[in-house]
This record gives structure tokens, C-alpha cells and sequence, in this order.
């Protein structure tokens, strides 16, 4: 699986991390499939600054990773670490460490087919949301844009105009 999504491992698989080179977890990533092993990179969106321009980019949830699935057992997991855009996989004792049961399925739940992960599944763009602190709370206003990283871009109605305020998805709550 290249992609996001919710996949139930079998046959006695649990998810592990690879240590990808800085900034190459999509070689990693498509190396790692194209050997026939199941990745998966999780993504989020990311306001990126470059040359006096601001772009949004699917960047790494969390850069220089990526979650293989593998039946330690079975599987010659051991190719892994020589594969392209990987440094190693994350070992203990010898051996490659096992992810926490059920955290890599969490966070597909919250993904999209890419991988992108919704930090807040309940706030959707163009929904009205309320602001629960700092000195906006209590104002209603319009989610325009999830920006990634836990930040959100909300519209409000102050002083006889509208403005776009930036703030931590954890500090607003939808309205139903």
C-alpha cells in the first residue's frame, strides 16, 4: 500500500519504522513498494516559503520516517536497510521494533487515500466553527483553510469587515 487509506495487516504483520535519508522518505517510500514490501508515509499540509512566495505542500507527518509492514518471522526484513532512501529500520536488541499496536491504524483512520492525515476529522473547510480561547472566544466565523501542522485559517467578522485569523485547530470547535 503506496498510499493512504485503511489496510488490515495479516499473517502475523505489525507495522514498523524505517529511517529514511533527511528529506527522502517518498524515494524510500517507492523503493520499499517497488521491492514488494507494504509502506505507508503518512502527510500533512504544510504553508512552505520560497523565494518571497508561499506554497502548500504534502510534506512527512513525521520527516525521516516511514512505517513498513512486515511478518518478522516470514519476511527477510533485513534488504530494508539497504533499500534507497533508507538509512535502517528502527532496531532494539537486534532486532527491528514493533510499532505500538493499533497507532498506525489510528492514524489511517484519519487519512485520506494520499496518506494526508485530517488532525481534527470533525473540522471541515467552509464549516462554522467557534473559537474557544484568546481574545476572539466566543466569536463564530468560517474554517476557510486546514492548514496542516495543527494550525487553521478561520474567517470572523470584526468591525464591519471580514478577517482571516490563523490559530491552533485545537482552539476552535465546530458548530452543528
Amino acid at each position: 500500500m503506496s498510499g493512504g487509506g485503511v489496510s488490515p495487516l495479516k499473517n502475523g504483520r505489525r507495522w514498523y519504522v524505517a529511517a529514511s535519508q533527511p528529506g527522502r522518505e517518498d524515494v524510500a517510500q517507492l523503493h520499499l513498494s517497488r521491492q514488494g514490501f507494504i509502506s505507508w508515509l503518512p502527510r500533512q499540509r504544510r504553508m512552505v516559503r520560497h523565494a518571497r512566495k508561499t506554497v502548500e505542500k504534502s510534506v512527512a507527518f513525521f520527516p525521516g520516517y516511514v512505517f513498513v509492514a512486515l511478518d518478522l518471522e516470514t519476511e527477510r526484513w533485513r534488504p530494508i536497510n539497504a533499500t534507497v532512501g533508507v538509512r535502517s529500520l528502527v532496531m532494539q536488541a537486534g532486532r527491528p521494533m514493533a510499532c505500538p499496536a493499533g497507532l498506525v491504524e489510528s492514524m489511517q483512520l484519519l487519512s485520506d487515500a494520499s496518506g494526508l492525515i485530517n488532525e481534527n476529522p470533525l473540522l471541515t473547510e467552509g464549516g462554522a466553527v467557534r473559537v474557544l480561547v484568546g481574545p476572539f472566544a466566543e466569536m463564530v466565523g468560517t474554517l476557510t483553510r486546514l492548514e496542516g501542522a495543527g494550525r487553521v485559517r478561520v474567517l470572523l467578522d470584526l468591525m464591519h469587515s471580514r478577517v482571516a485569523i490563523q490559530m491552533a485547530s485545537r482552539d476552535v470547535t465546530p458548530i452543528t
